[in-house]
């Protein structure tokens, strides 16, 4: 079971990002009451660029058990970018159920204001490196393109052609989520925000706009599971549901590029009991194809479902109850831990200021890979 979680994002973290990951892990072991010598699991992931040291690049799975002085006898490293923070949760609870290992680390994240402030991009570092991110690059990716905006720029503008969906709707999304932020201690962003504000900021990538779209930070955050609940307060939460799927089809080959893999990675679950759903907010047009492939609304009719339902978190369907990445900010360019904080953060009535009242059972679903690649979806609760 999860015992112990913790998150810190920074626009800028002054420190290495060693003792950032180092204050963040003492944190959540705190909170489960155990210390190095009991973690005998690890799970990491590293976007390239986000680590300082010789971790960036060389052997991060002795770097980091080496600074965090544990000894674990297994180490996973779950590279689905977005939803990786759900599947390690995920894959440890199975190896401690089995009894392969009795506690274990999760942690996601690194530090982005170096690359940042340098005007890294994804790309800048795949071309240094000759790296192909499609085995059809030179086909599929002939012009300068802003990896990955301009990717759901495309998929925004092909749903607004298909189903008329508007800016407004879109920014709804955004302000709702600015709504929730406004009580969520740990969010970046908490100044009021308008339907106007979001449809009038800079325009990144047609028709996505600034105020859309996720800011990189500096943060980590570590999950705690283990069979040993000795001090920890938490509510003994399981996964109760746990779906993933990986699509390999470049947009040509797909139906459409207005779907995600959430159609195939939520298949079977039941929404009626779910109290609050944590949803991968990497921009508005993310979470609105989410509302759709999950089954809040049909596909096509997501912008009205945002224009007609109350979405806060004390609405008739909470989403994102914290302000999601959107106001808290995405460490390392992966902000699966957000919501995943989140959401334990409500089953546990710890969401100070904007708790979902009777919180229960939460969906959490993450998106990986652009919009098509990996989607991870899982149900949390007692």
């Amino acid at each position: 079971m999860i015992t112990g979680f913790a998150g810190l994002t920074y626009k800028k973290y002054e420190g290495s990002t060693f003792q950032l990951l180092s204050e963040v892990v003492n944190n959540a072991m705190e909170m489960a009451s155990v210390n190095p010598k009991d973690i005998d699991g690890l799970f990491f992931t590293i976007l390239a660029g986000t680590f300082d040291g010789k971790a960036n690049v060389h052997f991060p799975s002795f770097q980091i058990p080496s600074f965090l002085g544990i000894r674990p006898k297994y180490i996973d490293v779950i590279d689905y970018g977005g939803p990786s923070a759900l599947t390690m949760v995920y894959r440890a609870e199975k190896l401690v159920s089995s009894g392969e290992i009795d506690t274990a680390l999760c942690i996601v994240g690194g530090k982005g204001s170096f690359l940042r402030e340098n005007k890294v991009t994804a790309d800048s570092i795949d071309r240094l490196y000759n790296i192909s991110l499609t085995p059809f690059d030179e086909f599929f990716r002939i012009y300068e393109d802003m990896n990955p905006v301009t990717d759901y720029a495309l998929v925004a503008k092909r749903h607004q052609k298909l189903f008329g969906t508007t800016d407004e709707q879109r920014a709804t999304i955004a302000v709702n989520q600015r709504k929730n932020a406004m009580y969520n201690e740990k969010s970046l962003y908490k100044s009021p925000l308008s339907v106007n504000d979001v449809t009038s900021s800079r325009l990144v990538s047609d028709p996505l706009r600034l105020l859309e779209i996720v800011y990189p930070v500096d943060g980590f955050h570590a999950f705690i599971i283990s069979k040993h609940q000795r001090n920890s307060n938490l509510r003994p939460i399981k996964i109760q549901f746990y779906g993933e799927a990986h699509w390999a089809e470049m947009p040509p080959e797909l139906p459409d590029i207005i779907y995600t893999p959430t159609v195939e990675s939520s298949r079977g679950i039941n929404l009626d009991k779910i109290d609050a759903f944590e949803l991968y907010d990497s921009f508005t047009i993310t979470v609105l194809l989410e509302i759709e492939d999950l089954g809040l609304a049909e596909k096509g009719k997501g912008g009205k479902f945002v224009e007609q339902t109350d979405t806060t978190f004390s609405g008739e369907v909470p989403i994102n109850t914290g302000g999601g990445s959107l106001n808290v900010g995405q460490p390392a360019f992966m902000s699966g831990g957000v919501i995943l904080e989140e959401a334990l953060s409500q089953l546990n009535n710890m969401a100070k200021g904007h708790q979902v009242k009777n919180a229960n059972r939460v969906l959490v679903n993450g998106i990986g890979g652009w919009n098509r690649g990996h989607a991870v979806t899982m149900i949390l609760g007692e």
